[in-house]
This record gives C-alpha cells, structure tokens and sequence, in this order.
C-alpha cells in the first residue's frame, strides 16, 4: 500500500461536485473580495462556535496577528505561550516588537500547563496576554488558565489553530478567551484551498480594530484611521469553507473513529498513544504517538509506502530565530522531551479501516524485528 499523510484529493471526492455548483455561483456574481460570502461564513462560523463576531482574514497566521494587534498589544509587550506549537504562534505577533515568553506543557495533551503558567505570571512582568494552543485538536485546559490570567490581568487569545468543533467541558474552544484565532489551511479539520483564517471576539472594540486592521486600517471607503494590512479571505473560500462548515461535525466524528482504530490496533505495541481528558473532545487533526526510535520507526513504515511526520521537531525556544531570548537545551524540558519521541500518523476522514491496520502491522513489525 502508499498511504499518504494527507490525501486532499481523495477526501474531497465525495463533495466535488457540491464545490464545482459553489465556484461557478462565485464566477457567475463576479464579487471575489469582502461580499456576501465572507459575511455568510463570519456569521455562520460565530454562530457554530458560540461568539458574536468572526473576521475572515488572510491566513491563520494573520488571524493570530490581527487577534494580537486588534486586542491592543503594542511593540514591547510581551505574550507568553507553549514552544511546542507551530512558529507562527509567536512569530505573528514578534514580527511587531511583541516579545514570546514560553510555558512548558503537560505531557498527557501537549498542551500548556497551568501551573507553570501561573509560576511564570508570578516572575515575568510585561506579559499582557496568553496564548494557550489547542494542540492536534485536543482542548486546553482553558478554564484553569484564564482564571490564573485574570488573577494577573492577562487577557488570553486562544489559537485553536488545530482544533476545529473541539470541546473544553461541552463547550466549542474557540468561545473561551478575549480572542481567538483559526486557521483554514487545506489539511485543518476544516480547510480551504489555499489560505484562510478567522478570528473571533465577543467585544466590540477587538471586532472593530480587526475589521480596519485586515483592510488597509480602512473604516469606512478611502478613511483610514490606522496603519492596517492587505488580509482579506476571499469570496470563493468563504463560500467554500460555508458549505465544508455543514460538513466538519461528520468529518470529526470519523477522525474520532479512525482514531479509535489506531488505539486498538497499537493499545499492546511500544508507542504511546494521544490520550483524551474526560473534559476534552478531541477531533484529532493529528494523530501524534510517541515512539522509541522514532526517526528509525518513520525510515522503516517509508520503505512500506506510510508516510508519517513530527509536529514538531524542534520547540521554537531552540530555533535559531529565537536565539536572542536566551534560552537553551533544557529550559522546557517537557516540551524537548516530547519532541524527540513524537510521530504524527496518517489520519484523514477517508482512511479505511484496513489501511490502518497497515500502518499498524508496520509499526508492531517493526518493533518485533
């Protein structure tokens, strides 16, 4: 078999002809920029997550910058969150002098550590806001860490990146912080064919700034009050996502089994598997496992047609972008730890059951040889 680590062209098969009635519609009332079909997913996209305004905008990089600068960070502030994440967490908002401070993470989810936060919060000054990221789709632990932020008036943007219907405690992430930030790049749970974000807000003052902030700092035609970006969704992704949006619930809930499949398949093998809190609801945008011999495990299941990945493999405190921070081996050492041992499996809603149990069979076969 070839199992491939995402197979786009195969999980849109089944709606290809649901997007080719969605393009031509698009083509046929020829706005392409800030329409109607961006309006349609802002609502329909704050509706399913449970706040009163969403902002599409360019990237889920930019939804992380807009988020920051909408919320009133300046150059000189500081953000703190987990160096376990994808760069653009911190790189988003570091490009404008705002400076990541990192958190060391729980090993059971991947994610930020409450605790550590709070020992952080007590020490570091400057921090104005957090960043905690709900890593391969499983939720943060949100409730714990806003509180301990709110104990030192630090708002919280929460970067549910990855975690597309996820829930914290039966209510969708994405709902809990100042702001929130998502990402609809094409391999997320829900993605566009190309780039895409959104962030989202219940405030008033962080949904104005970012509407003048991803338009050229516009407010109304040819008025601009503030510096601004060119981060604009675009009206055939927004009419797509609208429609994929139907859709992403059913989609979860066969990742969610898929990942039952591996966990069944691998419960008695050397790796360790990704565990969901009774509190969480995990939509796996990634299946991550932690593997002994991880880069030996990846050489051997590639020589059996499986590709596999590591999200990620260098903490972004160790990245020679971040050099100047003055960070070193060991200042997170959960996150290090994590990094050398994990291994992202195939997983994507038109997997088969039996490709699976390929990729097990691959992975018992290699630690029994």
């Amino acid at each position: 078999m070839q199992i491939k680590m995402f197979d786009l062209a195969r999980d849109h098969k089944e709606i290809k002809s649901e997007l080719l009635k969605i393009t031509d519609r698009v083509f046929t009332d020829g706005e392409f920029i800030l329409g109607k079909e961006v309006r349609a997913l802002e609502d329909a996209f704050a509706s399913y997550i449970g706040t009163q305004y969403a902002v599409g905008v360019g990237s889920g990089t930019d939804a992380i910058k807009i988020a920051g600068l909408a919320y009133g960070l300046k150059g000189g502030d500081k953000v703190v969150t987990t160096p376990n994440t994808y760069i653009a967490t911190a790189m988003s908002l570091s490009l404008h002098g705002i400076t990541p401070v990192f958190c060391d993470i729980e090993t059971k989810t991947y994610n930020m550590d409450p605790e550590n936060l709070g020992d952080i919060l007590r020490k570091e000054k400057g921090i104005r806001l957090c960043i905690p990221v709900h890593l391969y789709g499983h939720p943060s632990r949100v409730d714990e860490i806003a509180d301990v932020c709110r104990k030192h008036g630090v708002g919280v943007l929460e970067d549910a990146c990855q975690a597309h219907g996820s829930f914290f405690k039966g209510k969708k992430v994405g709902s809990f912080g100042d702001v929130s930030a998502f990402s609809f790049y094409p391999t997320k749970n829900l993605g566009c064919y190309g780039d895409g974000g959104m962030l989202l807000t219940n405030s008033d003052s962080i949904y104005e700034n970012a509407l003048m902030l991803r338009n050229h700092g516009q407010q109304g035609r040819h008025v601009h009050v503030t510096e601004g970006y060119n981060s604009r969704l675009d009206e055939l992704q927004a009419a797509i996502l609208k429609y994929k949006l139907t859709k992403l619930d059913g989609w979860n809930e066969k990742r969610r089994e898929i990942a039952s499949w591996y966990k069944r398949e691998l419960k008695d093998t050397a790796v360790i598997l990704p565990e969901e809190e009774s509190w969480g609801y995990h939509v796996y945008h990634l299946f991550v496992v932690r593997a002994e011999k991880r880069d030996e495990l990846m050489k051997y299941l590639a020589h059996k047609g499986i590709t596999t990945m590591i999200h990620y493999p260098t903490p972004i405190h160790l990245q020679g972008a971040y050099r100047s921070l003055g960070y070193g081996k060991g200042s997170f050492p959960n996150a290090e730890a994590v990094a050398d041992e994990i291994v992202s499996l195939p997983l994507y809603p038109s997997l088969t059951e039996e490709e699976v149990q390929y990729v097990c069979e691959g992975i018992r076969g290699f630690y029994a040889g």
